[in-house]
């Protein structure tokens, strides 16, 4: 059974090793990601954050159940029109800050076949695809903050223990 993996757990600042293996157990582990995402109330959830050093990371759809998979995605352009918003994290738990985005990216990566896809996305995806994929890089959203909002007395405590 997956739990979230919480910082400061150290697989969470390690670079995830590349996805060479599509199969049955890839799939699985897709969906059970899916399935502790929705259960924890998030919109993605990267590998790591299961305390699994995989290239995989998965996006929430507005159903609330269905989920896309993302294999060893690489962004291959940020848009310079950017946008701050307010993120917060399923490893950082009760803790929220506002980050500086790209408003659109594109992205190449491979579905859970295996077959290389691309797309453009923009707006509210595209800031949750480069907070996923910053985890799959072991960047945490507090390396990007520019201002906590919520949760400052927590974030300390838990880098005192560092």
């Amino acid at each position: 059974m997956l739990k979230i993996a919480t910082y400061p757990q150290p697989i969470l600042r390690r670079t995830a090793k590349e996805v060479k293996v599509f199969d049955q157990e890839l799939k699985d582990l897709a969906t059970a990601m899916a399935k502790i995402m929705y259960e924890d109330d998030g919109i993605g959830l990267a590998a790591p954050q299961v305390s699994v050093s995989q290239r995989m990371l998965v996006i929430g759809a507005k159903d609330g159940k269905s989920f896309k998979a993302y294999i060893n995605p690489e962004i291959t352009f940020f848009s310079k029109e950017k946008c701050v918003n307010e993120e917060g994290c399923l490893s950082l738990p009760k803790i929220y800050g506002l980050v500086q985005r790209s408003k659109k990216v594109h992205v190449k990566y491979q579905d859970l076949d295996g077959k290389w896809q691309k797309e453009k996305i923009k707006d509210f995806n595209a800031i949750i695809l480069q907070h996923e994929i910053d985890h799959l890089n072991g960047i945490l959203f507090i390396d990007r903050v520019s201002k906590i909002t919520q949760g400052q007395d927590l974030l300390d405590a838990l880098k005192a223990k560092l």
